[in-house]
């Protein structure tokens, strides 16, 4: 690790204690959610703390950089209001992250364990090429959604035995697209957990079914781009082998959604509370070693959530930061509807952070900034609308560009050189997903601002 601080030696050595950290901020938080101890809130806090200040050292060069831009501009924003009460704010904001990402991280390593997995493995020999493509998208897309970028790990081997060395780069880019369409509605992602955080009036499941709907376009853009002679007969026959997913992935999805609506939580909070009773509800049907797998697995991930943690830290600083800054708070007044539209500013809203994306700034970062200045006021935007228009740039992002973490991902599994990932049809995808789903934004804010959105 010659981008850490520390030797791999002394990171190993750290690494117990960067797992007990965490898990005291997990355990912490959960209590808290129903239980809203001060007491247990300044020991998650204290916690969280320490927890990264080690993460400082272990985290990439790139990653260290970023949390030390958003901290200091935080910072400078603080100073300029004359109070660091945003800052506290923020930081008690991010706590909740370190239920959230924990309880994903126990759900990866119990899906992983499932024998419904296995499935997955068995021959595509009579899939064609483009069955193959069409297999592997909605197969990392629904893997995806819980997996995130460890979907395409589970996919990579199957499909290289039967993919053509030459078109290797389709698949792997076939790859990318479906966990970048993931990105947009899965509540298991820190996309759309991050940024309705932003904008906390939004209800987590209007903004699901937004996503859900900029998701479809992308895989019926990628159908008539990538795939044009499958048929429905072979696009058929290809997701019938995926059957085995959608009864598990439906039943964890509608239990988060669920909670958020019997139990008045959040996205996050619904996560970090369901997910580990759901997994230790299945886990209870296994036998011991399996049940030991899985949390060994989890609790040796836990000292690697360095990068993500950081990001989320300094991102929720930034954001909370911009959010307490005058000239934000008065642009509801100072702005009007009249001045400004809805589908411009929401088309805005994703090009700019497109663009800030693609100039190879962290989604996390480009949204902690822009999107409190647009929540902010009265612009003839609904929050879910924003909170939309920021996962669909992060989504979009994810599935195509190169130092994304999906598509970097993609090329490693599939041994793929990255430029290869970069084709004609692959930016046509982009734009042509770009303004479909912008247009598509528009038309969902005016049918929630018919509904009187939040």
């Amino acid at each position: 690790m010659g981008h850490a601080l520390l030797s791999a030696g002394a990171l190993e050595r750290l690494a117990p204690a960067s797992a007990l950290l965490l898990g005291t901020v997990w355990i912490a938080e959960m209590v808290r959610i129903f239980h809203p101890s001060p007491g247990l809130g300044r020991l998650a806090a204290a916690c969280l703390a320490a927890y990264a200040l080690l993460a400082l050292a272990r985290a990439s060069a790139h990653i260290r950089g970023l949390f030390f831009l958003a901290l200091g501009l935080a910072a400078a924003a603080a100073f300029w209001v004359g109070s660091a009460a945003a800052l506290a704010a923020g930081f008690a904001k991010a706590q909740v992250f370190g239920a959230f990402l924990p309880s994903v991280l126990m759900l990866r390593a119990t899906v992983e364990a499932s024998p419904r997995i296995e499935s997955l493995r068995t021959d595509l020999g009579g899939l064609g090429h483009e069955a193959a493509l069409n297999w592997t998208q909605y197969g990392s897309h629904a893997l995806g959604a819980v997996l995130n970028v460890g979907a395409t790990a589970i996919l990579a081997p199957v499909v290289s035995r039967v993919a053509e060395p030459a078109r290797m780069a389709d698949v792997a880019c076939s790859a990318a697209r479906g966990v970048g369409g993931a990105v947009l509605w899965s509540p298991f992602f820190l996309a759309l957990a991050f940024t309705s955080q932003l904008v906390p009036k939004a209800p987590l499941w209007q903004s699901m079914l937004v996503g859900l709907g900029l998701a479809a376009i992308g895989l019926a853009l990628s159908y008539a781009l990538f795939t044009p002679g499958l048929g429905w007969k072979g696009w058929r026959a290809s997701l019938a082998r995926l059957a085995p997913l959608a009864g598990p992935m439906l039943a964890v999805i509608g239990a988060v959604v669920g909670a958020t609506f019997l139990f008045g939580l959040s996205g996050l909070q619904s996560v970090a509370v369901v997910v580990p009773l759901l997994c230790i509800a299945w886990l209870a049907t296994c036998g011991p070693s399996a049940t030991a797998g899985v949390v060994r697995r989890t609790v040796t991930n836990f000292a690697r959530l360095s990068d993500e943690l950081l990001i989320v830290l300094g991102a929720t600083l930034l954001g909370a930061a911009v959010a307490s800054l005058p000239a934000v708070q008065s642009l509801g007044t100072a702005m009007t509807p009249e001045l400004v539209s809805g589908p411009a500013l929401l088309a805005a809203l994703v090009i700019v952070l497109l663009v800030l994306g693609q100039a190879g700034l962290h989604p996390m970062i480009g949204s902690s900034i822009v999107i409190p200045v647009v929540a902010a006021g009265g612009f003839g935007v609904c929050g879910v609308a924003v909170v939309s228009a920021g996962v669909f740039a992060w989504a979009l992002n994810a599935s195509v560009s190169i130092w994304t973490l999906p598509v970097a991902v993609a090329a490693s599994a599939f041994g793929v050189p990255a430029r290869q990932m970069l084709t004609a049809r692959t930016l046509r995808f982009a734009a042509l997903h770009a303004l479909a789903g912008i247009a598509f934004l528009g038309i969902a804010n005016a049918i929630l601002l018919r509904l009187g959105c939040p």
